[in-house]
């Protein structure tokens, strides 16, 4: 039987064989298993994806560990989540991170003060979010290791210099290259993790200089759906809302646990994602909850405090949980 593969396979294998980055191929090659129709034709092709899906995982896993193939790139996880500023020189990534943590960030008027990323905590209520600043974004440029960094990260932002006569450039220049690195897309496959442009934050600084408004109008009319926080590092305008901000675009949500007949451990929420059940939360405390768990109850969401709930129901934002097995 004939596979009959769409062209959009054909891009994605196109795609796949430019990837620079192991990353980039095992999303390429999830893209092509997502599109390929499924029928007994296609299934020897499946099984060849899947394998070297597979393959290219467990090599990225043996060079993460092997000290020779260290990557300065990639920052450890900490926090609620890790979110990566990207821009063209001097837009004052710096600055927000600075403004922001307490990170031992260079800022100075010059162009590529930041030679390596670098991680600054941001605190919001109770939670720490993980902020970094990384080398100037080049496109024709961009190491394969910042590729792999990018990847890696919860949320990216594009932070651009709403003074500079190249705003416009800066912008459409960033989005090209998350796209031709299949960062961002118009439609995404199931199981392949990128985003819609329009989820991207943008952060324009310096709004308080003379050619900011003009710039940000003209940039309103080419991106009119784009999320843009207009901000001064100067000033200081805006930038105690960015906190918020960021945590709401890490699309997680706080949960607390309460042992029984115990007030609830305010201090130390767990984080999941958006849309996470009871049996997540149980999954994540210890894998003998899900083995035993009987019931649960919620304070917060629930129709009533204690209420007493199924195991697939959903959890929101700093609700208490009480687990029962």
């Amino acid at each position: 039987m004939p596979a009959n593969l769409p062209p959009q396979y054909y891009d994605a294998e196109e795609i796949f064989r430019k990837a620079q980055t192991p990353e980039e191929k095992i999303v390429a090659l999830r893209e092509m298993l997502s599109i390929m129709p499924k029928h007994k034709g296609t299934e020897k092709l499946q099984a060849d994806l899947k394998k070297r899906i597979s393959k290219l995982k467990e090599e990225k896993e043996k060079k993460s560990k092997s000290q020779s193939t260290y990557n300065p790139y990639l920052i450890d996880k900490e926090g609620a989540g890790q979110i990566i500023l990207l821009g063209y020189p001097n837009v004052g990534k710096s600055s927000v991170v600075k403004s922001l943590s307490n990170a031992n960030v260079k800022v100075a008027k010059y162009p590529f003060t930041t030679s390596l990323p670098t991680a600054g905590m941001v605190p919001y209520e109770d939670v720490q979010i993980q902020l970094i600043d990384t080398p100037p974004l080049v496109p024709e440029d961009v190491p394969g290791p910042m590729i792999s960094a990018i990847f890696n990260s919860d949320y990216i932002i594009i932070v651009i210099d709403s003074s500079a006569n190249n705003c416009l450039e800066q912008l459409s220049n960033t989005i090209d290259f998350l796209k031709e690195k299949r960062i961002i897309r118009e439609e995404i496959p199931e199981n392949v993790r990128a985003y819609h442009q329009e989820d991207i934050l943008i952060i324009a600084t310096k709004v308080d200089l003379s050619n900011s408004s003009n710039n940000l109008e003209i940039i309103s009319e080419f991106y009119p759906k784009l999320d843009i926080v207009k901000i001064s590092n100067k000033s200081g305008k805006n930038l105690n809302k960015l906190p918020e901000i960021l945590y709401k675009k890490l699309n997680i949500v706080r949960v607390y646990s309460k042992e029984p007949g115990e007030e609830a451990d305010y201090e130390r929420p767990f984080i999941l994602s958006k849309g996470s059940t009871v049996l997540d939360f149980a999954r994540l405390i210890h894998k003998d909850f899900v083995k035993n768990l009987k019931s649960a109850r919620i304070w917060g969401s629930a129709r009533f405090d204690g209420q007493k709930v199924a195991k697939d129901h959903i959890l929101e934002d700093q609700d208490v949980v009480e687990l029962h097995n």
